[in-house]
Parts: C-alpha cells; sequence; structure tokens
C-alpha cells in the first residue's frame, strides 16, 4: 500500500515539475511543491502508528495464548479426620505442589458436621469429631479467607500433617495475619463462613457419605471417589488431558 502511494507521488512530482516550467506564476509552484512535501510527511508519520498497533495486537495475542487452562477441584473435609489428613498430606498437597498452576483448588472445611438453628437463640455447631473440630473448621476457613491462596494452603497443609502440629507452627513466616485470622474464628465472619460451608457442602451430598470428598470440575459421583482418595494425581492428570487436550 504504501509502495503504491509513493509511485503515485513520484508520478506527481514529474508531473508538477514538467507543468511547472510551463507555468510562468512560480507563486503557485512553490505552493504545489509545499503541498507535496506536507503529504509525504504525513504518509510517512502513518507509518510508526501502524506498526505500534500491530505490536500491540502481538502481545495480546501472546499472553492469550500462554495463559494456562485451570482445572477446578473441591476437597470437602475436616480438620480432625485422619482420612482427610492422609489424603491432604500424602495426595492432595504433593500434586498440588506439582500442577498449581493447572490447578483451581477450594477447601471447604465441615465434612459431616451440621449447624442447630432455632429463633431467638444463638447456633449450635454439631461435629464428627466433637466441639474442637468445629473450632478447627472456622479456623482453618478464616486463614483460607485472609491469606493468599497459595500461602493458606501451605499453613493448611502443615494443619494437616498430624494432631500435634499448632496454629503458631503452622503460621511462621506469615505471622502479618495472625491476629486478622484469630479475629475471624472468634467473631461473626467466621460464624458466616461456617455457615456459607454448610451450605455448600448440603449442596454436594447430605450427609456426605465419606470424607474427604472430592469434586472436580462436573457433579460429584461417588463410585469415583475411591480412585480419587488413592490416585489423585493420576485422576487429575488424566481429567485435565480430558478437559484441556494438554498431557501434564
Amino acid at each position: 500500500m504504501l509502495k503504491s502511494r509513493l509511485r503515485t507521488i513520484r508520478v506527481k512530482i514529474t508531473f508538477y515539475s514538467t507543468t511547472s516550467k510551463m507555468r510562468p506564476n512560480t507563486a503557485n509552484s512553490f505552493l504545489e511543491l509545499l503541498f507535496i512535501t506536507l503529504l509525504i510527511g504525513s504518509l510517512l508519520l502513518l507509518c510508526p502508528v501502524r506498526a505500534a498497533a500491530t505490536n500491540n495486537v502481538n502481545v495480546q495475542s501472546s499472553n492469550t495464548l500462554n495463559k494456562t487452562d485451570q482445572l477446578p477441584v473441591t476437597i470437602y473435609y475436616e480438620t480432625l479426620c485422619s482420612d482427610s489428613m492422609v489424603f491432604i498430606t500424602h495426595q492432595l498437597y504433593p500434586s498440588w505442589l506439582r500442577h498449581q498452576k493447572e490447578m483451581k483448588l477450594r477447601l471447604v472445611p465441615f465434612g459431616k458436621a451440621w449447624i442447630e438453628e432455632h429463633p431467638n437463640e444463638e447456633p449450635k455447631y454439631h461435629c464428627q469429631h466433637g466441639p474442637r473440630e468445629c473450632q478447627l473448621n472456622i479456623l482453618h476457613g478464616c486463614i483460607l479467607k485472609k491469606l493468599p491462596p497459595k500461602k493458606a494452603f501451605s499453613v493448611v497443609a502443615c494443619l494437616m500433617k498430624n494432631f500435634r502440629t499448632s496454629f503458631e507452627q503452622c503460621m511462621e513466616g506469615h505471622e502479618s495475619f495472625q491476629t486478622s485470622v484469630v479475629n475471624c474464628s472468634q467473631g461473626q465472619q467466621g460464624a458466616k463462613l461456617f455457615k456459607e460451608f454448610a451450605n455448600e457442602t448440603d449442596n454436594v451430598h447430605r450427609p456426605l457419605p465419606f470424607v474427604p470428598t472430592i469434586v472436580a470440575d462436573e457433579p460429584y459421583d461417588y463410585y469415583e471417589q475411591d480412585d480419587w482418595l488413592q490416585h489423585f494425581d493420576r485422576k487429575f492428570m488424566e481429567r485435565y488431558e480430558a478437559k484441556f487436550g494438554v498431557k501434564l
């Protein structure tokens, strides 16, 4: 396009230079040359603008192509459940470390708990492993709420190693969040989170047949739970490849 315009301009310049010899009015010739000069300058200024626009399109396309697809995975667990501890420690956390870019992980600490509610009374919490588990479920919920996702799951994984790990121990390196987490767990925000976890868990199955329960980007399937519990990493990679066509 630019070359054709320049050829046209050359023709015009030749025409004007030839006809100018035939015209006695030098003022008109000067104005014609000035017009041609301005026209060439305008065309040359358009070139870098178009190049810049093309570069912007390429950058946006590159960013879109480099975006990693994530497979949603939700884990419904209990904080004092030995099966939850074994699964998170030996199956989920190692797989997440390998595939955290491809995994959109959500943790829901409620399990087989239930909330007893009566008009004009404070709700009463009942958990499978006693009142202490209800407190820890709410604490985990506040950790997941207050910390950035990667830090939050690292703290939760630390707490789920065994029954003896302490909150203070697992919060090492994240002390700046400690006060907000404690305040959340002891106040209305923690109670609200626990109620949300109850509703979300009930939407899967009430009560859960087994804890932990894994839901990966599709409706809950009771018959696949054993395979997910025992071979989480393999199942995740298979489901990821089936959905996105990418082998991990």
